[in-house]
């Protein structure tokens, strides 16, 4: 068997169909569906069995006697799966129509230990927002071979998610690469790992999976459950003091990730409680400091410095400041732009 698309369940009842049938491959013999399901409150468990039993879709479900969080549910899944990869899927998103066989054609093609395919967000007003995969290098909207590192590295910064690659099973096996049990933040180590170790990594430029944006998204509550960030982005610096090579070839742009996440969840304000704020800017300060000191960064970095205070008062008025030279920054950029095209 070619895939397995493992899909994690957990509260989404209104958008589970959905996802299940997305998958669209359910008559060929060189894919399969899983349903972890994550002991659901709500209907969701009901909905599967609807798929399976009123409309026979040959799902194969996995039902957990707890909610063990994202991470562990994809390595459950993993353990049942019999693909020679994996892709998954959140309960609340879906597939476009047709990428699954265009996914798949890749793979057989090139054969490869890591393919990643862009998606977009799909927003509650019905809008949705394609992911600018080639930000950080020129992939010209065509299918390109980021095995070579130099090319690699200008990958690197794309968004680090589990759903937006296909995984072959024996790269994986031979890494040894596991989930953390965590709801927030869990699949950041486990994509750069992946993005960094593939002896061969390839990117098609197709739209493959829709984002779902909604209120209820764990990514939007507030909790302690966010100081995972850090919390991973400790094991990504590990990681990167272990291995030289990587380290080498990857570590500014693997820096400039983690500081993007690390500034992103602070700089929300709705995702870590209030009272815990500065707790939060000093373990932040903290890792970054021990970054710079791994990598030889001395780049003077305004939030860093900010953070190091410890006091939110300082910080916001920091990261305020610094998104309007941001902004100021851009519209320089654009204009500069207009002039340099006439």
């Amino acid at each position: 068997m070619l895939l397995s698309i493992i899909i994690v369940a957990y509260n989404n009842e209104g958008y589970i169909a959905q996802a299940v049938a997305s998958c669209a491959c359910f008559e060929d013999p060189d894919c399969e569906v899983l349903v972890v399901h994550n002991k659901s409150t709500d209907r969701t468990g009901e909905v599967v069995r609807d798929l399976i039993d009123g409309l026979g879709l040959p799902l194969k479900v996995i039902s957990n006697d707890e909610n063990v969080g994202p991470g562990e549910a994809r390595n459950i899944g993993m353990r049942h799966a019999s693909g020679d990869y994996f892709m998954f899927l959140d309960g609340d998103d879906w597939f476009e129509p047709g990428a699954i066989r265009r996914v798949m054609d890749r793979l057989r093609e090139w054969r490869p230990d890591l393919l990643m395919f862009n998606h977009q967000r799909a927003l509650a007003d019905g809008r949705k927002i394609p992911n600018i995969p080639n930000r950080y290098i020129d992939l010209r909207n065509e299918p390109a071979n980021l095995t070579d590192p130099q090319v690699r590295r200008g990958a690197i910064r794309n968004l680090h998610i589990s759903w937006n690659k296909a995984y072959g099973r024996q790269f994986m096996s031979r890494h040894g690469f596991e989930f953390p049990r965590l709801v927030y933040h869990e699949d950041l180590l486990w994509s750069i790992q992946a993005m960094v170790c593939a002896d061969s990594f390839y990117f098609i430029p197709d739209i493959v999976c829709n984002y779902r944006q909604h209120a209820q998204s764990s990514i939007n509550t507030r909790n302690e459950g966010h100081f995972a960030a850090i919390h991973e982005c400790r094991r990504l610096k590990d990681f990167l003091a272990e291995h030289d090579d990587y380290r080498r070839w990857y570590g500014a742009e693997l820096y400039g990730y983690a500081q993007s996440v690390l500034y992103g969840v602070i700089n929300t304000r709705y995702r870590i409680p209030e009272s815990r704020e500065e707790a939060y800017l000093r373990d932040m300060a903290a890792l970054l400091k021990e970054f710079r000191s791994l990598l030889g960064i001395w780049k003077p970095d305004l939030l860093f410095y900010a953070a190091m205070t410890g006091r939110r008062a300082v910080y916001f008025r920091a990261a305020a400041w610094a998104a309007r030279m941001k902004k100021v920054g851009k519209a320089m950029f654009d204009l500069k732009m207009k002039f340099v095209r006439q």
